[in-house]
C-alpha cells in the first residue's frame, strides 16, 4: 500500500507542479483533470498532522427511533467518544494519531452510543469527498464507520465501511437516497482483500480510500481506488441535489441485513485524513458571472494535488439549514383543505341521515304502541290491527281473496294443477313497518289453489261475494292460541353470516304463520290431501325456509313473540315459544373468540414481541412470566385451526341433511368469490394507502418496540397486484403467497388454506355420504386424516370438521350421548384430554428444553430430497404456515367439547361474543392495517414525547382496538354487499334460466305505432305481437313464479 501511495503521488507530481502557477489560495476553483469536474470550495485535513476539529461539530444526540425495519437498537452519539489524538498501532499505512470514532455496546434502553463529527457548513452541493478511513475491528461486534452527506431520507449519499459480526460477511456498501441495503450495492471484504487486483490494495481492515463524486448529472463511488458504481440521472431518474452538511460517523443500530451488532464492547474506526472539494448553495448569480470572468480551468488548482492543505473560508448563513421556497406558496394547500372540508361536511350528513333514522325508527316504535293501546280500550273494536301498525314479526292469519285480488281470474292451467305454490313475498314478513296491497298479478287467485296451509298477509280479510267480511273466518280469542299449536314457522337466515349456519342454526328471524280452519270460501285443490311445504329457495340477501311446529312446549325458555293485534292476541301471543338459538350463539362466540386472540397475537408481535417470540428482548420483567403463564394458552396459533374445522358446517351441512348435488354445486360456485371479491377489494384499498405513506411509521416501529415482525411494501405495479391476487386463488399450500409481504400483517396465507380446503369438503362429502356402513365410512375418515397429517397438509382439519358435521347431521351424537352419561362423560373427558395435550405441548418449551413440536416436525418426508426431515438441514420448528400435531389436536377437541358441553355452549353465548361475530370477516381484514398504519404513527409519536414504552403500548392498544371498534358498523355492510350478496347474485345468474328475450318495443309493435310502413305478405305482426304478449304474460309467469318460491 505505501508502494501504491508513493507512485500515486509520482504520478500527481505533473498536475502539482502546474498548479503551482494557479492563483494564490485557489481563488479560481479546484480541477480534477481525470474527471472534469470543477468546484470552488475546500476542506483539506489531514489527522496526523493537526487535531484541531473547528471546522467540525461534535455531535450529542440520542433518537428516539430509527427507520429500519431490521434494527431493535436506536443511535446515539457523545462528544467523548470523538478522541482527536488516536494511535493506531501496527497500521501499513499510518504510523502515528488520527481521528478516532468510538462506538459502545448498547445500553438497557437499546440506545447505542457512537461517536459522529459533523461539518459547520452546510451549503455544500455538488463535489468530490474524498478520505482515508479504517472500519471497525473484526470481531468486535457489528458497526459501521460511515462517510455521508445527508439532508434528509431521500437526499442522502453515503459509504458504508461494515466489519459485521463476522468477517465472512463484512463488507462495504454505497448508497443513496435511502436504497436498502441490498449486497449488489457494495463490495465484500473478501473481495477487496483479494491480492490480484491491479491496485494492490491492501486489507480492508487497514486504512483505504474512498470517494463520492457528485455532480448534477451524476454520483460516482470509488473504494480503494476502483470505480465501483455509478448512478447516473438519465437512467436512475434523479440523483441527490440539496445542500447538505457532510457526517463522519461511527455507529450500530443492529441492522441484520447491513452492519449486525451492535458492538460487544468498545469498538473503534478512523479518519486518517479528509479532502473535500465542492460547490456552495450560497454563491449568487453575480458571484458566478464574476467567478466564470475572472478565472478559467488553467487558473484552477488541481485535486490530485496532494500537498493542498487548505480551508475555504465562509459567511454565517452557509452554516444555517437550506430550505425549500416554492413561489406558489400556500396554493398547494387548497385543494387538501377543500378535500378536507367536503370530507366532514359528507361525514356531517352521513351522522344526519343515521340519527334521523334512528329518531324515526323510534316515533315508529311508539306510534305503533299507542295504537296497540287504543285498539285495547276501544271494546268496539275487535279485528285484528293491520300489519302497517305492527314493528314485531307480525301473525300471519289465512284469509280468502280480497276484491282487489278478484279483478283478474287465475290462469286456467294454473287452476287444475296441484303443483302451483304461493309466491314468497306473499308470506314474507315486512320489514319497513308498512303495508302494501298486492298487485293482481300476485293475488292468491291468480296465482292458483289454496289449501289448509295457504299464507297470507294479516291485513287481507275474508270477504264474501258482495265485499262482507264473513267473522267465522277469524277464530275466537279463546280459541286463538289453540289455533296457534298448529302454526308454520318463517325462517330467514339471511340475517346471519352464511359460514355461521351449520346444522340446526338456521333458526333465526322467525315469524309464526297460524293454520286457520278452512273455509268455505276459500279454494282447495281436490288433489290435495298433505299440507303444503314450500321448496328451499334462495333469494335477495339470504335463504329463506319453513318448518313447522307440531304442538307448543310445557315450558317455553325463550322469550314469547309479541304482536299488537289486540289485547286477547297479545295475551295468547304470550305462551308461544320460538326454536332455540343456542347453537348460533356459542359457534358465533367461538369463532368470535378465535378471531379476537389471533388479533391479539398480532398486536403481541408487533408491539410486544417478549410475550410471543421466545428469546426476544423484553422491556418489562413481566413479559417472561405472561411469555411463559399466558402465551401458551391465548396468544399460539391453535386458535387458528378451529376456523378450518367451523368452516366445514357451512359446506356439508345442508348436503348432509339433503344430499342433492345442488348444494355442492352452489358451494363450489359461490365459495371462492365470497371469499375473494372482499378480499381483493380491500387489497386494493390498502394498495392505495401504503402507496400514499398510511403505513409509513411501521419502518420506525422496531426500533421502538424491539420487534422486527412488521413489514409491508407497496406492489411494484398494478401488474403485480392482479399476479398476486391471481395466485392466491390457485396457491396450493403450504406456501406463503407473495401478498403476505403487499397486506398488513400477512393474514392472507389463510385464505388460500380455506380454499383449497374447500374443495377436500365438497368432494369428501359426496364420497362420504355414499358409504353408508359406519365402520368403513369412519375407518375412511382415518385414512384421509392420518395421510393429511404425513403429508404436512391442512386437509387434516377438513376431514375432521367434516367428521363431527357428519356425527351431528347424519347421526344425531347428542340425542344418542346425553341419555347415556356412562358414554357422554368419557368421551367429553377424552376430549378435554386432547385439548389439554395441545396446550401443554405449547407450555413445555417454556419451562423446559424439550419441544415437542419440533420433533414431531422431523417425522414429515422433506419435499425436496424425500427424506425424514429430521436428516436434513431443515430439521427446525415448522413455520407458520404449516399444520402441526397439537394444533390439530386442540382444533379437534375444542370443537367437539362446543358441540357436546352445554357449560361451554352457555360461555360461549356471552352476548357481546355473539355481537363481535357478524364483523368477524371484517375484523380479519383490516386489524392489520389499523395497527400498522395509526398503531405506528402513535407508538412513535409517544416514543418522541418520552412516554414509558408500558403507558405507549397500553394507549396503542387501546386506541387501535377502538378505532376497528367504531369501523364494524361501516366496512361490515360494505364487505357483506361485495361477498354475500354479489355472491348470491352470482349464483343466481348462473342457476337462473334468463326470461325470453324481448323486443325493445314490448308490449307495442311497430304497426301499432304507425313504424312499419306498408303491409306485407310476409308480415303478421299485429297477431304474433298478441301472441307473444299473451305467452310471455302466463306461461313465463308461471315458470317465474315456481322458480322464485321459498
Amino acid at each position: 500500500m505505501r508502494f501504491c501511495l508513493a507512485a500515486a503521488a509520482i504520478g500527481l507530481l505533473l498536475p502539482a507542479t502546474t498548479a503551482a502557477a494557479a492563483e494564490p489560495g485557489c481563488s479560481c476553483g479546484f480541477y480534477d483533470d481525470i474527471t472534469g469536474d470543477l468546484f470552488t470550495e475546500s476542506l483539506i485535513q489531514y489527522f496526523n498532522e493537526t487535531s484541531d476539529l473547528d471546522q467540525f461539530v461534535l455531535e450529542d444526540f440520542e433518537h428516539k427511533s430509527e427507520k429500519s425495519w431490521n434494527s431493535k437498537f436506536r443511535q446515539g452519539a457523545v462528544p467523548d467518544n470523538v478522541v482527536a489524538n488516536y494511535t493506531v498501532a501496527n497500521s501499513n499505512v499510518t504510523d502515528g494519531t488520527s481521528l478516532g470514532l468510538i462506538c459502545d455496546p448498547y445500553t438497557d434502553a437499546h440506545v447505542v452510543n457512537g461517536g459522529s463529527i459533523r461539518s459547520k457548513r452546510r451549503d455544500i452541493q455538488y463535489g468530490s469527498f474524498r478520505s482515508l478511513m479504517r472500519g471497525p475491528a473484526i470481531n468486535a461486534g457489528g458497526s459501521s464507520m460511515t462517510m455521508r452527506l445527508q439532508f434528509n431520507e431521500t437526499e442522502s449519499l453515503e459509504i458504508n465501511v461494515m466489519n459485521t459480526d463476522s468477517y465472512a460477511t463484512a463488507w462495504v456498501n454505497t448508497l443513496m437516497q435511502g436504497e436498502w441495503p441490498d449486497r449488489d450495492l457494495g463490495i465484500n471484504y473478501t473481495v477487496l482483500a483479494n491480492s490480484s487486483l491491479a491496485n494492490g490494495t491492501a486489507s480492508p481492515q487497514d486504512f483505504m480510500e474512498f470517494r463520492i463524486d457528485w455532480t448534477e448529472k451524476e454520483v460516482r463511488y470509488f473504494v480503494g481506488q476502483n470505480n465501483s458504481r455509478t448512478v447516473t440521472k438519465k437512467k436512475h431518474g434523479s440523483v441527490p441535489m440539496t445542500a447538505s452538511p457532510l457526517y463522519f460517523r461511527h455507529w450500530s443500530i443492529g441492522n441484520t441485513y447491513a452492519m449486525e451488532g451492535p458492538p460487544h464492547w468498545r469498538s473503534a474506526a478512523n479518519v486518517g485524513w479528509m479532502r473535500m472539494f465542492f460547490n456552495t448553495s450560497t454563491m449568487t448569480d453575480e458571484q458566478h458571472k464574476e467567478f466564470d470572468a475572472r478565472c478559467t480551468i488553467e487558473d484552477a488548482c488541481s485535486m490530485n494535488d496532494l500537498s493542498l492543505r487548505l480551508v475555504s473560508p465562509y459567511h454565517a448563513n452557509a452554516t444555517v439549514k437550506w430550505k425549500h421556497h416554492d413561489p406558489r406558496g400556500g396554493l398547494l394547500t387548497a385543494p387538501i383543505w377543500m378535500s378536507v372540508i367536503m370530507a366532514i361536511f359528507s361525514t356531517f350528513l352521513l351522522i344526519h341521515a343515521f340519527v334521523k333514522k334512528a329518531v324515526g325508527k323510534r316515533a315508529a316504535a311508539a306510534h305503533s304502541h299507542g295504537h296497540a293501546k287504543e285498539s285495547v280500550a276501544d271494546s268496539d273494536r275487535s279485528s285484528p290491527a293491520p300489519a302497517y301498525r305492527s314493528t314485531e314479526p307480525s301473525i300471519i292469519a289465512s284469509s280468502s281473496t280480497t276484491p282487489f285480488n278478484q279483478t283478474r281470474p287465475s290462469t286456467p292451467e294454473k287452476k287444475n294443477s296441484g303443483e302451483a305454490l304461493p309466491r314468497r313475498s306473499d308470506f314474507t314478513p315486512s320489514a319497513s313497518g308498512t303495508s302494501t296491497p298486492l298487485p293482481r298479478y300476485e293475488s292468491r287467485e291468480y296465482l292458483g289453489r289454496y289449501d289448509d296451509d295457504a299464507i297470507s298477509p294479516v291485513s287481507s280479510t275474508p270477504t264474501l261475494p258482495n265485499g262482507g267480511p264473513d267473522s267465522s273466518a277469524y277464530p275466537p280469542p279463546s280459541t286463538r292460541a289453540s289455533s296457534l299449536k298448529n302454526a308454520v314457522v318463517y325462517t330467514d337466515d339471511s340475517a346471519l353470516p352464511e359460514f355461521a349456519l351449520p346444522g340446526s342454526a338456521r333458526d333465526s328471524a322467525q315469524t309464526l304463520v297460524p293454520r286457520t280452519p278452512i273455509s268455505p270460501l276459500t279454494p282447495k285443490s281436490p288433489s290435495s290431501t298433505a299440507p303444503w311445504s314450500p321448496k328451499n329457495r334462495e333469494k335477495g340477501f339470504g335463504a329463506a325456509r319453513v318448518r313447522e311446529v307440531a304442538e307448543e312446549p310445557k315450558e317455553p325458555k325463550e322469550h314469547p313473540l309479541k304482536t299488537t293485534t289486540n289485547a286477547g292476541d297479545a295475551k295468547a301471543a304470550d305462551n308461544i315459544p320460538t326454536a332455540k338459538k343456542a347453537r348460533v350463539d356459542y359457534l358465533a362466540g367461538l369463532v368470535a373468540l378465535c378471531s379476537i386472540f389471533v388479533t391479539l397475537i398480532h398486536f403481541h408481535l408487533t408491539y410486544v414481541p417478549a410475550v410471543v417470540i421466545p428469546g426476544a428482548f423484553v422491556h418489562y420483567p413481566s413479559e417472561l412470566w405472561a411469555e411463559k403463564l399466558i402465551s401458551p394458552f391465548i396468544m399460539n396459533q391453535m386458535w387458528l385451526g378451529v376456523f378450518f374445522t367451523t368452516s366445514t358446517r357451512f359446506l356439508s351441512a345442508r348436503y348432509f341433511r339433503e344430499g342433492k348435488l345442488e348444494v355442492i354445486a352452489e358451494r363450489a360456485v359461490k365459495r371462492a368469490p365470497r371469499l375473494m371479491i372482499p378480499v381483493t377489494a380491500m387489497v386494493l384499498l390498502e394498495y392505495f394507502f401504503i402507496d400514499v405513506g398510511a403505513t409509513k411509521y411501521l419502518e420506525y416501529v422496531p426500533s421502538v418496540s424491539w420487534s422486527t415482525w412488521g413489514y409491508v411494501s407497496k406492489f411494484q405495479s398494478a401488474g403485480h397486484f392482479i399476479s398476486e391476487i391471481l395466485e392466491l386463488v390457485y396457491l396450493i399450500p403450504n406456501a406463503v403467497p407473495q401478498i403476505t409481504f403487499n397486506y398488513c400483517t400477512g393474514v392472507l396465507w389463510t385464505i388460500a388454506v380455506q380454499l383449497q380446503g374447500s374443495w377436500i369438503v365438497l368432494l369428501g362429502a359426496i364420497v362420504i355420504r355414499e358409504i353408508k356402513t359406519p365402520w368403513k365410512r369412519f375407518g375412511y375418515y382415518a385414512f384421509c386424516v392420518l395421510q393429511n397429517w404425513y403429508a404436512r397438509n391442512w386437509g387434516s382439519f377438513f376431514w375432521l370438521g367434516l367428521m363431527l358435521t357428519d356425527l351431528d347431521i347424519t347421526y344425531k351424537w347428542r340425542k344418542y350421548l346425553y341419555p347415556r352419561p356412562l358414554v357422554y362423560y368419557p368421551l367429553i373427558s377424552f376430549c378435554i384430554f386432547m385439548t389439554l395435550i395441545g396446550f401443554t405441548m405449547n407450555l413445555l418449551p417454556q419451562w423446559v428444553s424439550f419441544n415437542f413440536t419440533t420433533h414431531e416436525n422431523g417425522i414429515h418426508p422433506d419435499q425436496e430430497t424425500g427424506l425424514p426431515i429430521v436428516q436434513t438441514e431443515r430439521y427446525a420448528y415448522p413455520n407458520y404456515y404449516e399444520p402441526r400435531f397439537n394444533m390439530l389436536l386442540f382444533a379437534v377437541g375444542m370443537q367437539a367439547i362446543v358441540e357436546l358441553s352445554t357449560v361451554v355452549q352457555k360461555i360461549l353465548s356471552f352476548p357481546v361474543l355473539v355481537w363481535v361475530f357478524p364483523h368477524i370477516f371484517t375484523i380479519y381484514l383490516i386489524h392489520g392495517f389499523v395497527f400498522w398504519s395509526w398503531g405506528s404513527w402513535l407508538l412513535v409519536t409517544l416514543a418522541h414525547r418520552d412516554f414509558v414504552y408500558w403507558l405507549n403500548a397500553l394507549l396503542v392498544g387501546v386506541t387501535c382496538y377502538g378505532i376497528i371498534l367504531l369501523s364494524l358498523p361501516i366496512v361490515t355492510p360494505a364487505i357483506e354487499i361485495l361477498g354475500r350478496d354479489i355472491t348470491i347474485n352470482i349464483w343466481e345468474f348462473a342457476n337462473v334460466k334468463p326470461p325470453p328475450k324481448k323486443d325493445t318495443l314490448f308490449p307495442f309493435n311497430k304497426h301499432e305505432l304507425g313504424m312499419d310502413g306498408e303491409e306485407n305478405e310476409d308480415q303478421t305482426v299485429v297477431k304474433e305481437a298478441r301472441d307473444i304478449r299473451e305467452e310471455h304474460s302466463e306461461k313465463h309467469q308461471v315458470k317465474f313464479d315456481e322458480k322464485n318460491i321459498v
